[in-house]
């Protein structure tokens, strides 16, 4: 089992304020995913162990900002909890940390396809722009973790679900995003699922201007560049995910 050494020893925590700083933890109860160090402040995502023991659908993925201040003995402290990986990786770069920097250094399942990399792509790089509202990991005959956030720059269907699935026996999962007019679509979708996830309305209007930049290119007789061409040929950054515990993160 991959833990991650916190290097604390010899430190003490310097707020014990809650929320805010916590004592040493248990680097057995946690698989590291990712991390990134710049001098003594370590980002670091990890999978939670004792998360299946715990309460029904918890959050298994946690991301930790720890600072160090070795001339004062102590450290500081910030984790949050969140359901798929890609979550975790926009927290910590919210936090400084340079988005290219969290790649997975154990053993994950792979995308499923370029869909999943571009939605990946997309959290992680938001910024503040999605407000998460809530999450959960559902375990059982489907293995999946879901997050419904805000997108504060969407001028429709602001609240978004994203969806990702896991496929054990391929090694793989898939990432969806679908778009609401409010929370409580949202919930009454995840709870039923009796349509297809509702495609956010700025996917059909990037798919009508690919479609009008290929019929473009096809009317001229002269060799160009399309925009569309510069689209497909331009992939996402690399995707990150989970390590296959039965859980989704």
């Amino acid at each position: 089992m991959n833990t991650r050494d916190f290097r604390l020893d010899g430190l003490k925590a310097a707020d014990e304020s809650p929320g805010h700083a916590y004592n040493h933890p248990r680097e057995k109860d946690f698989q590291l995913i990712s991390h990134h160090d710049v001098g003594d402040r370590s980002f670091i995502i990890a999978f939670d162990n004792t998360a299946t023991w715990d309460y029904p659908n918890k959050a298994n993925i946690v991301s930790f900002d720890v600072n160090r201040d070795r001339s004062q003995g102590t450290f500081s402290m910030h984790r949050d909890r969140h359901a798929t990986f890609a979550f975790a990786q926009n927290w910590l770069v919210n936090r400084g940390c340079p988005p290219d920097k969290l790649a997975p250094v154990v053993d994950v399942p792979r995308p499923a396809d370029e869909l999943s990399v571009r939605v990946e792509d997309r959290i992680r790089r938001s910024g503040e722009n999605l407000e998460v509202a809530d999450h959960q990991v559902i375990d059982g005959g489907d293995t999946e973790g879901w997050s419904i956030a805000v997108d504060r720059q969407a001028s429709e269907l602001p609240v978004r679900v994203f969806l990702e699935t896991l496929q054990p026996e391929q090694f793989t999962y898939t990432v969806r995003e679908g778009a609401f007019a409010n929370h409580a679509a949202a919930d009454d979708w995840l709870e039923h699922r009796s349509t297809p996830l509702p495609e956010p309305p700025e996917y059909r209007r990037d798919t009508d201007a690919l479609r009008t930049s290929a019929a473009l290119a096809r009317s001229t007789t002269a060799p160009t560049v399309t925009a569309a061409g510069v689209l497909v040929a331009a992939p996402a950054a690399a995707a990150v995910a989970r390590p296959d515990r039965g859980r989704s993160l």
